[in-house]
Formats: C-alpha cells, structure tokens, sequence
C-alpha cells in the first residue's frame, strides 16, 4: 500500500489519466451529465456514454483509444444512498476505453500493473471475477498475468455482463477488480465471499469488453468496433488507498459533511440515523451543483423531476438533524469549492448554482409543513395493520398538492411499516392527465407519422415557389385519389417550399396553384411536419385535386418575412441577454410567429425593467448596424468549434446548420432567417415573466408589429394625459397627486368605519347567544373593511370575559372572517385558531391563528351566514373538549 497522505483524490485523477496518455490514450473532457443526441438516458451514467457510437461506426472514428475522468448521475440507487458506505447518485469513473483497437490482454495487463505497481495495492488482497462463459478472460489473468486460479470467481450475467446502457446498444462481458478489506469488515457468513452484499470484498474496478449491439428488442449482433470499456469508482478508490472505512471518510467528502453537521440542532450527526442523514445531504449536494451548472433546471417530468425528487429527499433528511430553514445552497458552495480544484469552471457558475438551489429548496419549504401533516394523519389510522396500505389517492394528492415525489412518499410510507399502491397511485396520475389534456385534434405531427415510401425534398431555404406534383393526399392518416372542392386533407409534395413547423418556428402558409400558374387549387393553411421529415402541408382544396396532379407550390411571402425577421431576432435577443444577465443564459424553448416572437431561457431570478432597457437596446442597436447573417452547412464538430450555441437536449446529426450574425452570434439552427439584421426593423420586448422554476419568458414584436405597439402605447398615452388635463410629459406627476389624493381619502374613510365600530360594538354585545357560561357572537357585518371587523373584536378582547365572537364580511367573491377568543378562556378550553380554521373551511377557504385572536377566508361568500350560523355549535362542542 503507498502512503496514505500521498493519496488524495486529485492525486488520483491525476496519475491514472498520465498512466494511460503514456500508453497512447488522448485524455478526452468528459461529457455533459446530460447526455447529448442520445434519448434513451436521462443523464450520463458512465464513462461509456459519449463513446457508445464510436463502437459500432463503420467508417472513420476520431478516437481509437482514450481516457477520461467522467462525473456521473444516476438516480436508481437512492435508496441505498447513505445507508450503505459505496453507493452514490454523483459520483466519479476513472476509465480507459479502446474501440477496435486493443482488446483483453491489453486491459487486463494494464489494470494490473496499475493496480499493484503504480498504487501499491498488495497482490494478496486482489480478487477477480470473470463472465461464467468466459474462459478466454479467466485464461488472460491465470497463464498472462499469473493471478492465483482459486482467486479468480466465475458469476452470472447479473453480475458480470455489462450493459447495454439505456436498453439498446453496445455490451458484452465484464471482468471485476475486487480488494479484501478483512473479515471484520464482512458479514460472517461462512457463504461471504466475491459478490457478496457486505463490505469485506469491494469491487473498485470493472473492466467491460464491449463485443456485441443490443437492439431494443434484445437482439445481439457483433460490433464492428469491439473494444474495451472500463469504469473505476474515484471515491471506492480514495476509500482503500486512505484506508477509511468508507466513501465518506474520504476527503471528497469529510469537508462537506463538515459543513452539513454544523447546521444539526439536537442531535449528534455522527451516529445513527443523523449519520445517514448527514451523509444523504452530502451526497444529493454534490449532484445538485454539477447538474444545476450544466444548466439542468428542476421540473415536473424527465431530468428535471430527478433532480427536484434529489433536493426534496435532502430537505427532508436533514429534518432528522434539526434543520428547518433553508440550507442547502451554503452546502452547494462548499461543494463547489472542495471540487473546484479538479473542475475550476463551478467557480464561475456558483451564485448561479446556489440560488437555483435555495429557490428551490423555499419553494418545497412552503408547503412542506402541510403536505407532513397530511401524510402523518393519513399513516396514523393504518399503523400496526396488518398488511397496511397506503392508497394511491393518498400519494397522489400528496404529489399533486404538495409537491412531494411519488417515490419519497413510498419511501416515507415504507418507513413506517406500511406498503404503498403504487398501481394506484399511476392510476390516479392518467385520470389526471386524461383531464388535463388538450382537447384538440390533429396530434403534434399531424396526420401521418412515418411516410417510407414517399420522397419529398424541401426546397425553402432557396424559393418560395416551386413547379411540384402533389405526392400524396391523406385524410386521417388513409391515402386518398384525391380531394373534391371544399374537403380538407394533407398534401406531400415532390418539392416542398414550405417550412414545416419546427424549433419554434410555426409552419408556412400558402397556396397551390395549376401547374404554370392561375386559380388556386390548394389553401395551405398550416404546415407541419412527419415523424420522417417530410412536409404535410394542411388545409383545404378550392377545386378538384387529385394525387400525382402537378402544381405550383406558392408560400405567403409576407407572411414568411415576418416569421424570417421575428427569427433572426431571437438570435440576436439570446446574445443580448447572455451579455447582459451572464454566460448562464440558455434558450430553454421559442415561438416564432408571424405577429410575435416569445423566447423562455434558463436564469434564476427576474429580469429588472432596467436590464430589459438595456437588452432591448442591445437588439435595436444590432438591427441599426445591418450585420450580415450567413448560413453554411458544416460538422457538427467544426460548428462547436467555432463557439456555436447548441439548443440544450436537442439531438444533431453529423452534419449541421451553423446560422451566424457578422461579429456577433453563432447558433445551431433550421429555421428561416433574413440575410441582414436591417431588414428586421424596431424590436421591442412586450412581457417578461416566469414560466417555471429558474426558467423566464420573452415576448417580443419586431418590424410593422412593433411600430404598430409603438404607435397604440403613444397614442393611450395622449389620451389619458388628456383625462387628467395634462400633458404625456407631465403625466407621471400628475398621476401620483391624484393617487396621494385618493389615499388621504381612503384614510379617511377608513377612520370614519372605525369612529363607528364603538356603536357596532355595543349592539353585537347586546346580541351575543349564550353557550354555557360563555357569550358567543357570530355575526356579519356589512360593508366592512377587514381592518374595522379586526378592531371590533379587539375591543372585545379589552371589555369582555368569558367571550368568543367570530365576525364576517363579504368583499365581491370572497368571504372574510376573524375571530377572538377572551383572554381567560382561550387556550383552555377554545382557540380562536381552531374556529376560524373551521369557519373558513365552509366557506371553501383557509385560515388560523392564535388561541385569542385568528382570522381566515374563502372563496364561497354564498356559505357565510351558514358557517356564521354553525359557530354556537362548535363552541359547545369545543367547550365539551370534543
């Protein structure tokens, strides 16, 4: 074994990639967590991910051999996250990969020579485990390695055939690099040997020989690349060269824990259940910062509900150490700066990160409390059942209402001895989805998902017209001969000047007119495009038409121009706002419309009026410059080099669209654009607001469409100068006189309700019911401010004993309630906070407060006599203690 202090996790790194670059491995970076043009993986769960196309290219691959060290997310373990000392959801792979290059010898030399040479592992401590069909491996570490055969174990497919990620794609045998940490670390069991569950033997290194592609369907063929792919853990391999007992002893994390147990409160975080919890906190902590920097925002579906599932879990383990305030975005920056040695870029990321973080984390808080008690109520009538429930309505209410994930419930409810219904819960979701769901017609692509057979070449990006033949004609998805006059159908083309729907921009409209020109045939009112790329052109025909016609394919001109310049803006809006808000800015969707443009992006807090001043500013200023916008087709490699802006998670072929504003902006995109920004004319941003977590939108109007808003705005500006007998220069003033005017008013009128609430107070008195030994009085008083009826009944609470009174008032379409409850009552035997939480439930609402004094609301003002009217009651029965 080397030296424990020599052995520190960025010594590791880097010896282990100089090891393999001096074995003719090119150190490649690693890949985004979120994989790119790959749809069957949610986030990058092993080294392999960016290479998997490499084994089975046919033609020239960049790379034949590389190292890499790859931060990964993977959300399957959860569970066991804290609990045991190996299992994370972010974590490190050390890897050496070959792709038709070296094979088994090679790997397994290195591995070994790696293993005891360059650290120092003692060869009596390694064990090895093989594929049980692989005796060409078992053969490699016995006769050209000389391990000992009886340390070499042969196990199944579970445990040694690795792959394919994602279901589909390259896999083949693995063989398993397995260190002894002493009996005492087993479980005793006379069966505990390699493979087993406990900790005495600990996996550090897997190396896979990818051999063979899995289709969807199971199907395995042999890989023209067959290669090598290897995966060691960086934190199992801090754990044995600094001889702690776990990954969390290591100094990738002692730091962290650190700075998550100085916020316990009560508990000492270093045993028992504050030990899993503080380890959780760590561990979700340092996926949270890596993801959150990629620009990985949280959300309802996909990636984005794994990580706010991720930052939940960890809000609701550290309660377990006392913490009940936000926290997690100060453990996020010592994640940031424990890792920034190895990944300096987290440093420019880092306020970013961190109020991405707390802004979540408030936003759970919120309606945490509630969605707790509600699950507590909920388990207490099924404990110590046998074969207890918990119901799937119950999950999803707490889910829909409260924010919880499904599977923090199930967890919490496992905890408890108690089994969630999952299928009911799944159930419960589609009804809600069913009730949700647009009521449209026509689905996302259209009539017609795949078209094999035809072929239709898009021709827009040159003309606006072409001389075509009418491909196809379909109805319903069904192939029709033809169209009679005034049906409605679906047209592909041989050529097609229509641009289908596509990365926001809307479809063309247009006609189709006789072959050469006349009356038109065909009015294209919406283009849209087939799961194959083709043009379905949607609308209706003006005279017979039918399939294989030739026509005059003609777009609306004017209409597409608008669509170009209101394109071609958005470019030059999402450069304004990464040199305004930051680098962090990223498009996270568009509309580009004939009338409008609406751009959402990635940012983590409101834009203020004067940052839109500027970026609007910025956008005009390069439409008055006039800059060239030059569109080339090249690599997708070459147009990343070139510094392009890619859309986050969308998938790109070998091939590109590089669309780029002279000195300005470089963006991959297929959309219709103008050849200079002159031609766009004024643009002016309409709106700006949230449209999720850390995602803002847009709203913009460009050319005739905002000179028009221009000219509406000066024109309603003139008009109510002229209200207030003013000028538009002057108005401002003005309008804040009349607005001090009508508060000194208001004041007023207000002093003058209140002067009267002496005599209200007096007659409500009079007509209190008697309960017992108590007065109650419950009543509605007309017309009354919520701060009058609030002064009513504390004049009650400064002239009566044994009193309890609850007062209403209705303001349009809501109820308004407070309540008092006497000083040497209250408490005892009442509280005015459980009263009002029950008036305000009849009238559809809520409310609460303290034993004396609460107050309340609803939006059904129609139940408010009748809930006034139930309140003698409810104080009888409170009285009763039940």
């Amino acid at each position: 074994m080397g030296k424990t202090s020599r052995w520190t996790s960025d010594e590791l790194r880097r010896v282990f990639l100089e090891f393999f670059r001096e074995r003719g491995h090119p150190v490649l970076p690693p890949s985004p967590l979120a994989p790119q043009g790959d749809p069957t993986l949610l986030f990058t769960s092993a080294g392999m991910v960016q290479f998997k196309p490499y084994y089975v290219a046919v033609g020239p691959i960049p790379h034949r051999r590389a190292a890499t060290v790859q931060p990964c997310l993977r959300g399957s373990d959860l569970e066991n996250v804290g609990v045991t000392s190996r299992h994370h959801t972010f974590f490190e792979m050390l890897g050496n990969f070959s792709f038709g290059d070296y094979f088994k010898e090679e790997a397994i030399a290195w591995a070994w020579e790696f293993s005891t040479e360059v650290i120092g592992l003692s060869r009596d401590r390694l064990w090895i485990s093989v594929f049980e069909e692989d005796d060409e491996t078992a053969r490699i570490w016995e006769r050209g390695v000389g391990v000992d055969p009886a340390r070499i174990v042969r196990l199944g497919a579970k445990d040694n055939f690795w792959g394919p990620a994602g279901g589909s794609g390259p896999c083949g045998p693995c063989s398993e690099l397995y260190v002894d940490l002493g009996p005492e670390r087993g479980c005793g069991l006379p069966t505990c040997a390699v493979g087993c569950d406990c900790d005495r033997y600990l996996e550090y290194w897997n190396l896979v020989f990818p051999q063979f592609n899995q289709d969807p369907d199971g199907n395995r063929t042999d890989l023209p690349n067959r290669g090598v792919d290897t995966g060691m853990g960086l934190e199992r391999l801090a754990q044995i060269l600094q001889e702690v007992p776990s990954n969390y002893d290591t100094d990738l994390f002692t730091p962290i824990l650190e700075e998550v147990r100085s916020f316990a409160r009560g508990v000492d975080p270093a045993e028992g259940e504050a030990l899993t919890a503080s380890r959780i906190v760590a561990d979700h902590a340092r996926a949270l910062v890596f993801a959150f920097h990629e620009g990985i925002q949280p959300g309802n579906e996909g990636r984005g509900y794994v990580l706010r599932r991720i930052l939940r879990r960890a809000v609701l383990r550290a309660r377990v150490l006392g913490v009940e305030e936000p926290f997690l975005d100060r453990i996020g920056s010592r994640v940031t700066e424990v890792m920034s040695g190895a990944y300096p870029e987290l440093l420019d990321t880092r306020e970013r990160v961190a109020a991405t973080i707390r802004a979540e984390e408030e936003r759970f808080r919120r309606t945490l409390e509630q969605g707790l008690e509600i699950f507590q109520k909920t388990v207490a009538g099924l404990r110590g059942g046998k074969g207890a429930v918990l119901p799937g309505e119950e999950i999803f209410r707490l889910y829909d209402t409260y924010g919880f994930p499904a599977e923090l419930t199930e967890e919490m409810a496992r905890a408890e001895g108690i089994e969630p219904d999952r299928a009911g819960f799944e159930k419960a979701m589609e009804e809600a989805r069913g009730r949700s769901r647009w009521e449209g017609g026509g689905g996302e692509r259209g009539e017609a998902e795949d078209l094999p057979d035809l072929e239709s070449t898009f021709v827009g990006y040159e003309r606006r017209e072409a001389e075509t033949r009418v491909a196809a004609i379909l109805r319903d998805g069904v192939r029709l001969d033809g169209l009679g006059e005034g049906e409605e159908g679906t047209i592909v083309l041989d050529e097609s000047p229509f641009y289908g729907e596509s990365g926001g921009q809307v479809g063309d409209q247009g006609r189709l007119e006789p072959g050469g020109g006349g009356d038109s045939l065909f009015t294209v009112r919406d283009t849209r495009r087939s799961r194959d790329d083709k043009a379905l052109l949607a609308g209706r025909a003006e005279r017979p038409l039918r399939a294989g016609e030739p026509v005059r394919a003609v777009v609306d001109a004017e209409r597409r121009a608008a669509i170009a310049r209101n394109h071609t803006a958005t470019h030059l809006l999402h450069g304004a706002l990464r040199e305004v808000l930051g680098d962090h800015v990223r498009q996270s969707g568009s509309l580009v419309a004939p009338d409008r443009l609406r751009f959402d992006f990635v940012h983590y807090e409101r834009t203020g009026d004067r940052e839109l001043a500027r970026i609007e500013a910025l956008v005009n200023r390069k439409v008055q410059e006039d800059l060239s916008v030059r569109i080339e087709t090249v690599s997708f490699a070459e147009a990343r080099r070139r510094g392009a802006t890619a859309l986050f998670g969308e998938k790109y072929g070998e091939t590109v669209r590089l669309v780029e504003v002279e000195g300005y902006s470089r963006e991959l995109c297929g959309g219709i654009h103008v050849g200079r920004t002159g031609q766009i004319g004024p643009f002016l941003i309409v709106s700006e607001e949230a449209v999720g977590s850390g995602v803002r939108r847009i709203e913009a109007l460009t050319g005739a469409g905002a000179y028009r808003r221009i000219r509406e705005d000066r024109d309603l500006l003139e008009r109510a100068a002229g209200v207030v007998r003013s000028t538009p220069e002057e108005l401002p003033e003005r309008v804040e006189a009349l607005q001090e005017r009508v508060r000194r008013l208001e004041k007023e009128l207000l002093e003058a309700r209140k002067s009267g609430a002496g005599d209200r107070t007096a007659d409500l008195l009079a007509g209190a019911t008697p309960v017992g030994d108590l007065r109650v009085i419950a009543a509605i008083v007309p017309e009354a401010d919520p701060s009058v009826l609030k002064d009513i009944v504390d004049r009650f609470q400064e002239k009566g004993t044994s009193l309890v009174a609850v007062l209403g008032t209705r303001t349009g379409d809501k109820a308004f309630v407070v309540g008092m409850v006497s000083r040497d009552v209250a408490g005892k035997r009442l509280s005015a906070g459980d009263l009002i939480r029950e008036v305000s439930a009849r009238i559809g609402g809520r409310g609460g407060g303290k034993p004396t004094f609460a107050q309340g609301g609803g939006g059904e003002p129609d139940h408010l006599e009748e809930a006034l009217a139930a309140v003698p009651e409810m104080v009888r029965r409170a009285a009763q203690g039940g």
